[in-house]
Formats: structure tokens, C-alpha cells, sequence
């Protein structure tokens, strides 16, 4: 059985030994968080799940999601997106999550960066394993008071988009917009701008028509990154 408490210990060793004082000052400055933050750059902490997941190939579900929680739990930005990226390595098995490990993860939520990792890594495959039961949650979300949680329905919508298996939520993704069309904070207007963009690539002419209907509701960087995107590809409109 995995000691638990001794992997958690294991991995916060290993983040003390790649602290970058350079990332760690920029990220204070990016990552807005209750959350200690070590700095640890991404690939750092991605090579550190992906080296544990070669010595723990025989892992168990039990264990997998013991361990999820345990750094789930913890005090750091980093023992938070290595429970992401934990839980994105085991993607077989993100199907048997249940909406209540997703309840109770979002209370926590208190920054983009790991609500982002989240949403497009975990909640977007297990809502596209089960989407006749489990789209209603993301309404659910957005009806919400919590803002970050308004973000995770959003952000989601975005990777669900992309088409994987032929499935898409346009008509959702836009009734999730309609909902915080008018707020300005902006957490919540660059997952608007994201929400949309991430309709492009298969529903452009919803896109379109919903900008020509919307330009006054909508927050102006959210229609002048939308039109760059749909005339050019492009967020900025640059090549």
C-alpha cells in the first residue's frame, strides 16, 4: 500500500530543490493566490509526476486519488498543479470521478492557474466521458456566486470545443456567456474571450453572429481578441 504521507513528503523535497527565485518573484506577481508559492517552473513539475508515474506503473485507483487529495490538500501553487497533473496522467481513469470530488475541489479555488488546470484537464475529459448527465453542471457553475467557479464552467467549455470525438457545446457555451455577458472582472471577461475563441475552429458563424448581437454587452477586449481571431487565427491579429 502507498504510504501516502511519505509521497507527499517526497515530492515537497524535490520542490524545494528547484526553486527559481526568478519565477518565483514573477509569479507572486502573476498567480494572485491565498497559496504559498515556491516557484517552480511547469515543466519542472510535470517531469516530476511523469518520473513518478514510471517507478509507480502498478499504482491502484485508491492510491491514485489518496494521493490527488493529500496534495490537493496542501499549503503550495505547487502541490496543487501536481494533483492536476497527477490526475490528467491517469486519464482512464478521470471517467469515474464524480461531480462530488469536483464540488468539493472548487471551494478551494482561488487562482486562475490552477482553476484553469482543472477545468481543461480534468473536468473538460470527465464531462466529455458522460455529457448527456454531466453538462448540467456547468450551468450549475455558472449560476453560481463563486467566481472561480464561473471561470471552471467558462474554461471548460473552451476544451470541450475543440471537437475531440466529434462532440461540441455551442449552444451551452453561449448560454453560459449570455449569463456574465455583462460582468467586467477579469477573471471572468478573458474566459469569456477564451469561451468564444474556443468556438472558432468549429461553430465560427455562431461566434460571428453572437459578436454582431453582443459588441455592446460584451467587454471591449473580449470583441477586439474574438474579431482578431476569427479574421485572423490570431488573438492579437498579428502573425
Amino acid at each position: 500500500m502507498l504510504d501516502i504521507t511519505a509521497e507527499v513528503q517526497g515530492f515537497l523535497s524535490q520542490i524545494i530543490t528547484e526553486v527559481d527565485p526568478e519565477y518565483q518573484a514573477a509569479m507572486n506577481t502573476t498567480v494572485q493566490t491565498g497559496l504559498k508559492i515556491y516557484g517552480v517552473r511547469v515543466p519542472k513539475l510535470r517531469e516530476m509526476i511523469r518520473r513518478w508515474h514510471q517507478v509507480h506503473k502498478d499504482l491502484t485507483r485508491q492510491e491514485w486519488l489518496a494521493l490527488v487529495e493529500a496534495l490537493w490538500a496542501g499549503e503550495s501553487r505547487e502541490e496543487r498543479m501536481l494533483a492536476c497533473y497527477l490526475l490528467e496522467r491517469r486519464k482512464r481513469w478521470i471517467p469515474d470521478l464524480t461531480w462530488s470530488h469536483f464540488d468539493r475541489w472548487r471551494q478551494g479555488l482561488d487562482n486562475w492557474e490552477v482553476a484553469d488546470g482543472l477545468s481543461q484537464w480534468v473536468m473538460g475529459p470527465w464531462i466529455l466521458a458522460a455529457p448527456e448527465q454531466r453538462l448540467a453542471h456547468l450551468q450549475d457553475l455558472i449560476a453560481g456566486e463563486n467566481l472561480w467557479s464561473r471561470r471552471l464552467a467558462l474554461v471548460a467549455t473552451a476544451w470541450l470545443n475543440r471537437g475531440y470525438k466529434g462532440f461540441s457545446c455551442p449552444d451551452l457555451t453561449l448560454e453560459l456567456v449570455e449569463q456574465v455577458k455583462g460582468e467586467r472582472h477579469s477573471m471572468i471577461t478573458k474566459a469569456v474571450s477564451w469561451a468564444l475563441r474556443g468556438m472558432i475552429k468549429t461553430h465560427p458563424e455562431k461566434v460571428d453572429a453572437y459578436l454582431e448581437g453582443n459588441r455592446a454587452s460584451l467587454a471591449a477586449h473580449v470583441v477586439r481578441e474574438v474579431e482578431n481571431k476569427l479574421r485572423t487565427g490570431l488573438k492579437s491579429g498579428k502573425g
